[in-house]
């Protein structure tokens, strides 16, 4: 099953296995990858395609090879993707969404071998043999072109685990598609003065630089109550394309909302709160 943006020439796909899996792969095996996929059908440009190798049992699972085609011109990431699997007469033996995060960027026009597992009681095989399944995806596909953006202000002075800290914490956001941008909090203490401090990592997947000029910003503690909540004009305060800043806010504790919060837990809204004048 594929996901279609318009009817193109037929493509050629090369196979463009794992970042991690390059070195583990013998030349005999890319090979026969190679061979696999020219038995597939064609793909056309435009189109997204997942295609099954072969199954079979694995103690109590089962795991499917697949390959998974980008037509595309540009690079795609997918993320959750619901698969079904199909019996020798196309009846349903079960669904299962997969989060493919893992699969990493499938460049423009390649072909990605993956592999998937199922437990057995996720599929009814019944007499079905297993060389006789294959795996079609929704066409509710989530393909989107996925930026990787840096920090472009962390100080030198931040190393070892502090820095691998804000490192850590920028690879596990949510993917970025390319355009968007988003603010997330890092973190948020109070300070000796007994301010409350608010550090923000703020992503520009766009292609040219930003300026942030205005940042709404409440703080809720760890049973939801209202702690804090002001907004922050900034000045000068650009971030360059395909980049990730660090900024600090910081609220008196004469902006503070109540005395009883606890902050061991909390979470960080960024529009300005009703309840706040």
């Amino acid at each position: 099953m594929s996901k279609k943006s318009k009817q193109g020439k037929t493509i050629n796909a090369a196979i463009s296995v794992h970042p991690e899996m390059e070195g583990s792969i013998s030349k005999f095996q890319m090979e026969c990858l190679e061979d696999e996929v020219k038995t597939l059908p064609d793909i056309k440009d435009g189109e997204v395609e997942v295609n099954t190798d072969f199954f079979f049992q694995l103690g109590d699972k089962y795991e499917a090879s697949i390959f998974i085609r980008n037509g595309l011109a540009t690079g795609i990431n997918l993320e959750k993707i619901l698969f079904i699997v199909l019996g020798k007469n196309d009846e349903e033996l079960g669904r299962k969404v997969f989060n493919l995060r893992e699969v990493g960027e499938i460049p423009a026009r390649s072909v990605r071998p993956w592999k998937i597992y199922f437990e057995k009681d996720e599929l009814e095989v019944g007499g079905n043999d297993l060389k006789d399944l294959k795996i079609i995806f929704d066409s509710r596909l989530k393909a989107a072109g996925v930026v990787k953006v840096r920090y472009e202000n962390l100080p030198g002075g931040i190393q070892g685990q502090e820095r691998k800290k804000y490192e850590d914490f920028l690879e596990n956001l949510p993917l970025l598609r390319e355009g968007q941008v988003t603010m997330t909090a890092y973190d948020v203490h109070i300070t000796e003065e007994g301010n409350i401090a608010v550090e923000l990592v703020i992503r520009n997947g766009r292609h040219n630089g930003i300026d942030v000029e205005r940042v709404p910003l409440s703080v809720y503690d760890a049973n939801h109550k209202l702690v804090v909540s002001g907004v922050f004009y900034l000045e000068d305060v650009s971030i360059s394309p395909i980049s990730a800043k660090v900024y600090s806010f910081s609220f008196s504790k004469e902006e503070i909302l109540r005395e009883d919060f606890d902050l061991k837990k909390w979470t960080v809204g960024f529009m300005l709160n009703s309840n706040v004048n």
